[in-house]
């Protein structure tokens, strides 16, 4: 017990920079909050922490405090993401880095924090944090993507590419700046480990989440496909498309439901009515709040994740796998080495990436079989075990030195 006379311990303090959208307002329909951002928001609130976050929220604030978040300031720009053409890629990227360096100094300059993260991507953002770096504020770089792998892959062009070598120069420099780096899977420490980064200097935390009040899964009358996505071609939700046209007349009842929103949503629309699936396949009216999607997602017969090959879909491990596992959602998945290095053949049913034939057999299968299913689930359980995030967090934690 503290002594009289002992002073009282401030709060931990946090500088959190991240060009992911924070779902601060309530606003209709509701703003889509980045699911790991808000997880790790949560995280450190949970232990008391204060937090100044710069971000991307529905509306423009200063200093904003959302209620029920205690200890919370949002420091929030609003904008609105676009992937195409590609030249406004930079753009985003320049626009909300000087507006964070103007923010993230000015705050800087006021109070002191006992460590400052930015969130990737871009890697460039870690430049905003010029003025507590001078202050000798610990800087903590969160690495959710390898920007080398998607200039590459949104360009198109080869690793060799003047365009790409200057995305990884400045990845290097940035992984340099900082004090600590914070990347989401064992693959991308060694991607960054044979690009000059110190092993040593990089935790890692998965992508995984806290289930929290969403009620265990329940089994549909009729069988449904779930696929929460992002609508970009990379994601592969038309392969899931076509895979249904090969099922419905073995499967009258099946019914496949995609979850998201994004720049590829009419081309997923147009190839849906043109394969006649209209009544089959059934898209959410844009992006869900992550508890109404989960809450989506306890109730499917299995889940499906289509990412095909294009230089950055082999390196991850999705989001949406952590969600299948933890929901004990059975599910069909592409093979792919980001994916296939933690769970092994007899815990997920594989398919070759862009093969609709080969996803539409797996589904046939599990469908027909659903003790193998069940078997796929709790193995799956096991060989995630320790990606859950009562043992990432404990990685996070240590990670900001909390």
């Amino acid at each position: 017990m503290r002594s009289p006379r002992e002073p009282e311990r401030r709060p931990f303090r946090v500088l959190m920079v991240s060009q992911h959208r924070y779902a601060s307002h309530q606003t209709t329909p509701p703003f889509p909050g980045h699911c790991t951002l808000t997880r790790n928001l949560d995280e450190l609130l949970a232990h008391g922490a204060e937090i100044d976050l710069v971000a991307i929220t529905p509306l423009p604030c200063r200093a904003y405090r959302p209620a029920g978040r205690t200890g919370l300031r949002v420091f929030g720009m609003p904008m609105a993401p676009r992937r195409s053409p590609a030249f406004w890629y930079p753009l985003q990227y320049v626009f909300f880095l000087f507006w964070a360096l103007v923010m993230v100094s000015t705050l800087a300059l006021r109070r002191r924090y006992d460590v400052v993260q930015v969130d990737t991507i871009p890697d460039l953002l870690v430049f905003s944090t010029i003025v507590p770096k001078l202050r000798g504020m610990p800087i903590v770089l969160y690495i959710y993507d390898l920007m080398p792998e998607m200039t590459a892959a949104r360009l198109n062009v080869g690793r060799g590419d003047w365009r790409v070598r200057l995305v990884a120069s400045v990845e290097r420099t940035a992984t340099g700046w900082a004090d600590r780096v914070i990347t989401v899977t064992d693959l991308f420490r060694r991607v960054l480990a044979g690009r000059g980064l110190d092993p040593a200097r990089v935790a890692l935390v998965a992508n995984s989440h806290p289930i929290g009040d969403i009620p265990p899964r329940v089994q549909p009358k009729s069988p449904v496909l779930i696929c929460q996505s992002t609508f970009i071609e990379r994601y592969g939700v038309q392969v899931a498309i076509e895979a249904m046209a090969l099922l419905r007349d073995d499967w009258p009842s099946l019914t496949l439901e995609l979850i998201g929103d994004g720049e590829y949503k009419p081309a997923l629309l147009a190839l849906t009515r043109k394969l006649g699936l209209e009544q089959q396949v059934y898209f959410s009216p844009g992006f869900m709040p992550w508890p109404q999607a989960m809450a989506q997602v306890r109730r499917a017969t299995l889940g499906i994740v289509p990412i095909v090959t294009d230089g950055v879909g082999e390196l991850i491990l999705p989001n949406k796998v952590f969600e299948f596992v933890l929901l004990e959602v059975p599910f069909v998945c592409s093979r792919l080495s980001g994916i296939a290095e933690h769970l092994p053949p007899d815990a997920v049913a594989y398919f070759q990436p862009g093969d609709a034939a080969g996803l539409a057999a797996q589904v046939r299968r599990l469908l027909t079989h659903p003790d193998q299913a069940r078997q796929q689930v709790a193995r799956a359980t096991e060989a995630m075990a320790d990606f859950s995030w009562e043992r990432a967090s404990r990685r996070y934690l240590a990670a900001l030195n909390f």
